[in-house]
C-alpha cells in the first residue's frame, strides 16, 4: 500500500510518497518546492498571495501524488507558517476550498514529537538533544533512554530571521550582530535544568541536511557521511562573515535554495551547540513526515523498518 504525505512548512513544501508492506516502509518519491510562506506574513497575517502560493503548490503535489496513491491515502499537515497566523482558520478554509485537501495543523509539541519518532527510527537516539531548524521556528527535544523528556519550540527560524534582519542576501556585520542577539535571546529561554550537557545532537530537516552537504563539500567528506562536527559550523560561519574563499558561490553550487537562509540557520545551530555542549551532530535522513506516517497514518504500533529509497535534499 502506498501513502503520500505533504508537509506545508514556512520555507519549503515537501511531498513524500511511501510504500508500506508488513512493517517495512520505503520512501519511493520526493518532491520539494521552496514556497517561502513566512515571507508572505505581515503582522501575523498570511496575505492573499501567500495563500494562493500555498494552494498552488498543494494542488500540484496532489496531482503528482495521485500517480502513486488513492485519494484516501493522501495526507497534508502544516507547521509554523499556518499555526502562527492570526488568520489561520481562513487560510485552512481556503486550502480546503481550492485543493480539496484538509490540512492537519500541528502545534509545536506535536511537531517536535513526530520529528523525534521519525528520526529515532534511523538514528540511535539514546541520550541527547534533537534540533529541527525550520523556516519560522526551531524545535528542540531533550531525550534520555530513547524517550522524550521535554521539548520546546522557539519562534526563530532560518527564513523569518533572514527576513527580519538581513537587507540583502549576504548579512552585513551589523546584521550578523542582530541575528546573533535574537538567537541568544531565544535560547536563554530554554530552561531544562543545570545539567544540559548533550554530547550527541540529532539534526532533522532541510537546514541540517543543507549544512551537512555544504560541510561535506568543503571538507571532502564521503558522500554517505551523516555527521557534522561543531568545528565545521564554526569555520563555515567565519567564511560567511568574511565572505571569503568563494563561500557563497559554493553554497549556490551545492544548495542554491538555501543561499538566503544558510547564515541564519547556521547561527541557530551554533547557538544550540554552545547551549548543550554538543560534540557531534548526526543528521537523520528521516523526520517529521516519517513520524507523521507512523504515528498518525499507520497507527498500529509496529516497530517499523525504514528504507531510505528515494534520496531527500
Amino acid at each position: 500500500m502506498n501513502y503520500a504525505v505533504i508537509d506545508l512548512g514556512s520555507n519549503s513544501v515537501r511531498l513524500s510518497v511511501y510504500e508500506y508492506t508488513d512493517g517495512q516502509i520505503r520512501r519511493i518519491f520526493n518532491q520539494k518546492e521552496m514556497a517561502g510562506l513566512a515571507g508572505y506574513i505581515a503582522n501575523g497575517i498570511l496575505n492573499a498571495t501567500g495563500v494562493q502560493k500555498a494552494c498552488a503548490v498543494i494542488g500540484d503535489f496532489k496531482e503528482t501524488a495521485f500517480k502513486f496513491v488513492e485519494s484516501s491515502n493522501l495526507y497534508l499537515f502544516a507547521t509554523a507558517a499556518i499555526r502562527n497566523c492570526k488568520n489561520r482558520d481562513a487560510v485552512v478554509a481556503a486550502i480546503v476550498e481550492e485543493t480539496g485537501v484538509v490540512p492537519n495543523v500541528l502545534d509545536g509539541e506535536e511537531e517536535a514529537a513526530l520529528s523525534f519518532i521519525g528520526a529515532s527510527r534511523f538514528t540511535d537516539c539514546e541520550n541527547g538533544v534533537m534540533i529541527d531548524i525550520g523556516g519560522a521556528s526551531t524545535e528542540l527535544v531533550l531525550f534520555r533512554d530513547h524517550g522524550v523528556v521535554t521539548s520546546i519550540r522557539l519562534p526563530i527560524g532560518c527564513l523569518n530571521l533572514s527576513i527580519e534582519h538581513v537587507g540583502k542576501i549576504v548579512p552585513k556585520e551589523s546584521e550578523w550582530k542582530k541575528i546573533e542577539a535574537a538567537v541568544k535571546e531565544q535560547f536563554a529561554k530554554v530552561d531544562w535544568g543545570k545539567d544540559l550537557d548533550c554530547p550527541l545532537m540529532v539534526g532533522v530537516g532541510g537546514t541540517l541536511r543543507a549544512v551537512l552537504k555544504l560541510s561535506g563539500a568543503i571538507y571532502g567528506l564521503p558522500a554517505r557521511n551523516n555527521e557534522i562536527k561543531p568545528f565545521y559550523v564554526k569555520e563555515i560561519i567565519k567564511l560567511l562573515k568574511d565572505n571569503r574563499s568563494g563561500i557563497y558561490h559554493e553554497i549556490y553550487r551545492i544548495t542554491p535554495e538555501r543561499l538566503m537562509t544558510i547564515s541564519t540557520g547556521l547561527t541557530i545551530l551554533q547557538q544550540a551547540i554552545k547551549k548543550f555542549k554538543c560534540e557531534t551532530i548526526t543528521v537523520s535522513r528521516f523526520g517529521v513526515r516519517e513520524g507523521y506516517l507512523m504515528d498518525r497514518v499507520l497507527m498500529n504500533n509496529e516497530k517499523y523498518n525504514i528504507d531510505e529509497g528515494s534520496r531527500e535534499d
